[in-house]
């Protein structure tokens, strides 16, 4: 805590003098000097016209020089370069044609920059939002977060198959084995939404699980020749990489300086929350459909082409509902806050978006109404699934996740759920930088929009009642209001701090590209004079944004994340990695002992090592029906007789004799499982669970390093 609010002091110092710097710029545009930069958003002025129309002619004859090959030493279409001086004329030819391409561009960049919160005209937009090019510098930002990315994941880089995410307890082992159903439905051509691999012969109903279908059946080609540890580690990767690559991606596609979109961007990619669901959450780090679908949304607000931009729109959400439903939902809910806000100064075109969003919504519901229907009424579906109050500790906003550098992790655990939701750990300086930006910025709408969303997704994430480092206030919070409303009822309330993240980002990212608008040390004046010391052109609209860049850096140092904890996996027994279980498997159900569940999947690693799930087993981890009248969800099956009795009996590590009684229906349950094997590998457990199972079973035979019944007279 100490050194947080040290390190908020610089941060401070930083943002107040550049508070004052913008209001110096203010005072000196009220006393006649150009205008350079100014604070709030405002419109086209008509006093203006003539001069953004010089610049347009600028940008023109700069782009035709960039077309022969020119950029200036920062890597910027030299159009788009800062300048401190009106633009000079251009060439005749090209002056004769610059009123059509300023009525055709004005519309479009002007509508990016009131998104985006860029400064007044449109001269002053590096980039319009109709696209941007990439070059060498956007390639090192996108190498630094893959380079930011492997190191969160660095401990299990050379250890994909004999190492796991041990944090996220059986998360890990759990979507590797989704990502070998997917595999396996591909290669024999079953239903992609169905696998009956686990919990046979019932099944697993995918859809109504975080199965990510949209990245499994599309890597299902590496998953069948690299395994599906491979599979895990690339889509882990590249989530992260690539969610951060997306939102810089956004970020400049809407005007924005690249050093303001690349901290944005990495804020969005490696904020806490995103680290910790790294435990073994991909679907909630891979969220790099969320900034194109609101990209395209804010097209559908801005062009003309709404029929094939609401195709994209509805092709886009599709794929993000089979990588991740969840994620979505709490995407939406924060773009209808951000929205609001901007509708209510005017800045959201709603009746040009709506017939466009029609189209997607509608060509979407096409495509995902059957799956959909499978999901809610399909084979093992559930209504919902009761989860513990599961709001954020009030302290953990401020405080420090437990995979950051420097912080006691110890303390930190304390705060959250577990290590794969600790949603919020924005860190006190981070709070401090984006409340002056806001304060200093705040009459751009899209700044009282993030603001707005920043705190009202916070808010939302602290659950049904306010707790305060463990100890409950008695205050209530807002999540009582919408925890039994249909959908919501199944959301964790502490993900909704997840919503905050793009929010904190925008705000930095704003903050920085406002101070590289800014021309700090001294204004040009419409009779060419100047205000004040001056600087070299080329470093002098820089200044408040590297300082502004400088003062994030030290904001986000205390999330400045640590790699992930790693520890080695069961092993798996040679009877698998070979081809022994061939001559055990007959089409019916392997039994694990003791059978797979929420603590103990290491089956799933069987079946990966044998041949992407070749053979089904007995139960496993997953969400199903609780076979009540109700259908509503569970974690894993309702077990079975033998199944608890394998259980109490690993637990204990002592052997216990069947009784009469309990051998009938053990062997009914083997038959109901229609089970050809049962296997015990050789461990810690393997005594007491084998003089258990002889009383029930008899002896068993030794096949290289497990105990095997074949129990194939059974099956019914």
């Amino acid at each position: 805590m100490t050194w947080a609010l040290l390190l908020s002091l610089p941060v401070i110092a930083c943002a107040a003098a550049i508070a004052g710097l913008f209001a110096r710029r203010e005072a000196v545009s009220r006393a006649g000097a150009e205008d350079v930069f100014r604070m709030q958003l405002v419109g086209y002025p008509t006093r203006r016209v003539d001069e953004a129309l010089a610049r347009l002619d600028a940008q023109i004859a700069a782009n035709d020089a960039l077309l022969a090959g020119g950029t200036d030493a920062w890597g910027e279409h030299p159009a788009y370069a800062p300048s401190s001086a009106p633009a000079t004329a251009a060439p005749t030819a090209v002056a004769a044609a610059a009123p059509t391409a300023a009525a055709a561009a004005a519309p479009v960049v002007a509508a990016s920059a009131e998104v985006a919160g860029s400064s007044t005209t449109v001269a002053d937009a590096r980039t319009p939002a109709c696209g941007i090019g990439w070059g060498t510098i956007d390639l090192v930002v996108v190498a630094v977060y893959v380079g930011t990315a492997l190191h969160v994941l660095s401990n299990l880089v050379t250890r994909m198959s004999s190492g796991y995410l041990s944090q996220g307890v059986q998360d890990h082992q759990a979507f590797e084995w989704y990502f070998g159903a997917s595999a396996h439905n591909v290669a024999t051509l079953s239903n992609p939404l169905f696998s009956d691999r686990q919990n046979f012969p019932d099944g697993v109903n995918l859809m109504a699980n975080a199965a990510v279908t949209g990245l499994g059946i599309p890597l299902a080609p590496l998953t069948l020749v690299l395994g599906a540890h491979v599979t895990f580690f690339v889509v882990e990767l590249l989530g992260l990489a690539g969610t951060a690559a997306a939102w810089y991606w956004f970020l400049r596609r809407r005007g924005l300086v690249r050093p303001a979109a690349a901290v944005g961007g990495w804020v969005t990619g490696f904020a806490p929350a995103m680290v910790s669901h790294a435990n073994g959450h991909p679907n909630f780090i891979a969220l790099f459909l969320i900034p194109v679908i609101l990209d395209r949304l804010l097209r559908l607000a801005e062009g003309e082409r709404r029929v094939r931009d609401g195709i994209v729109l509805g092709l886009l959400v599709t794929w993000q509902i089979f990588i991740g439903e969840e994620p979505l939902l709490l995407a939406a809910m924060g773009m209808l806050v951000v929205g609001f806000v901007l509708l209510v100064h005017r800045k959201l075109d709603v009746a040009r978006m709506v017939p466009g969003v029609a189209i997607g919504a509608g060509l979407s519901l096409l495509l995902v109404a059957v799956p959909l229907w499978w999901q809610f009424s399909g084979r093992q579906s559930y209504t919902s699934i009761y989860h513990l109050p599961g709001g954020n500790d009030l302290a953990s906003l401020w405080g420090r996740a437990t995979r950051t550098i420097g912080t006691d992790p110890w303390s930190s655990a304390a705060l959250s759920m577990n290590r794969t939701e600790e949603n919020a750990f924005f860190g006190i300086p981070l709070w401090v930088l984006a409340g002056l930006i806001t304060v200093v910025l705040f009459r751009r709408p899209v700044v009282q929009a993030l603001a707005v969303l920043a705190v009202t997704a916070s808010w939302l994430s602290l659950g049904e009642e306010v707790v305060m480092r463990g100890r409950p206030t008695g205050i209530p919070a807002p999540w009582a209001l919408f925890d039994e409303l249909p959908v919501l009822e199944n959301v964790l309330p502490t993900r909704f701090a997840m919503i905050a993240i793009p929010a904190f980002a925008g705000l930095v990212a704003i903050g920085i590209d406002a101070a590289f608008r800014a021309a700090p040390f001294g204004a040009t004046t419409p009779q060419g004079g100047t205000e004040g010391p001056r600087l070299p052109s080329w470093l002098e609209p820089r200044v408040a944004g590297w300082a502004v860049t400088a003062a994030a850096a030290v904001a986000l140092l205390p999330i400045l994340p640590t790699p992930l904890q790693v520890d080695p996996r069961p092993a798996v027994p040679t009877f698998f990695t070979g081809d022994a279980w061939r001559d055990w498997s007959h089409g019916g159900s392997i039994l694990a002992v003791p059978p797979t569940d929420i603590v103990d999947a290491r089956a799933f690693d069987w079946q990966l090592a044998a041949d992407t799930l070749a053979f089904p087993i007995v139960e496993g981890y997953f969400v199903g029906p609780n076979g009540q009248p109700d259908r509503g969800g569970q974690y894993g099956a309702t077990r079975r007789p033998l199944s608890l009795w394998l259980y109490d009996v690993n637990a204990a590590n002592v052997a216990t004799p069947a009784t009469d009684a309990q051998r009938v229906q053990f062997l009914a349950d083997l038959g109901a499982w229609r089970t050809d094997t049962v296997v015990l590998p050789m461990r810690d457990q393997t005594a007491a669970l084998r003089d258990s199972l002889v009383t029930v079973l008899g002896e068993p035979v030794q096949v290289e390093d497990v105990y095997v019944w074949d129990v194939r007279g059974l099956r019914t």
